[in-house]
C-alpha cells in the first residue's frame, strides 16, 4: 500500500502470551486495474507478522475485491499460527466471519444460510436455558 494511500479500514490484534506484540491489518481502497472494466484490486497489508506480507487481492468489481480481501486476511491470520485477540479477548476471534458461498447456485446458498440461521437460533435458546438453570441454582444455594 503506497504511503499516499491511507487504508479504508484497519484492525489491531494483540497476541496471547506475547505482551506488547500487535498485528495490524490494513485494507486499502479498491482500485480499477488496467485496462478499465476488467478487474479491481484491493490492497491488504499486515504489520507485525514475521514476513510482513502484503498483497493486492483481485475481484470483478470493488465490492468483490473488498470481500475477497477480507477472506484473504482471515486466511492469512489463521495460517500465522498465532493466538490473536480482538475485542472479545477470545483467542481466534478475528471478527472476520467466513462467508457462506456456493457454486451450486443461489437456491443452495440460501439453503445453507437458512441452516446456519436455524443453528444460531437453536444455540441461542440453549444459552438462554443454561442461564436460567444457573440462576435457579444460584438462588437455591443462596449465593
Amino acid at each position: 500500500m503506497d504511503e499516499k494511500d491511507s487504508p479504508i479500514a484497519e484492525r489491531r490484534y494483540s497476541v496471547e502470551g506475547q505482551p506488547g506484540r500487535e498485528i495490524i491489518l490494513k485494507i486499502g481502497r479498491p482500485f480499477e486495474v488496467s485496462p478499465p472494466g476488467v478487474d479491481w484490486a484491493c490492497p491488504v497489508v499486515f504489520e507485525g507478522l514475521d514476513d510482513g506480507c502484503s498483497k493486492c487481492v483481485y475481484g470483478i468489481d470493488g465490492v468483490q475485491a473488498i470481500q475477497l480481501a477480507m477472506q484473504y486476511a482471515r486466511n492469512q491470520l489463521e495460517a500465522s499460527g498465532l493466538q490473536l485477540l480482538w475485542m472479545t479477548e477470545e483467542p481466534g476471534d478475528l471478527g472476520l466471519p467466513r462467508p457462506i458461498e456456493s457454486t451450486l447456485g443461489v437456491w443452495f446458498q440460501r439453503e445453507l444460510e437458512q441452516m446456519v440461521e436455524s443453528e444460531q437460533r437453536r444455540m441461542h435458546e440453549i444459552v438462554l436455558k443454561l442461564g436460567e438453570v444457573r440462576e435457579r441454582r444460584r438462588k437455591s444455594t443462596g449465593a
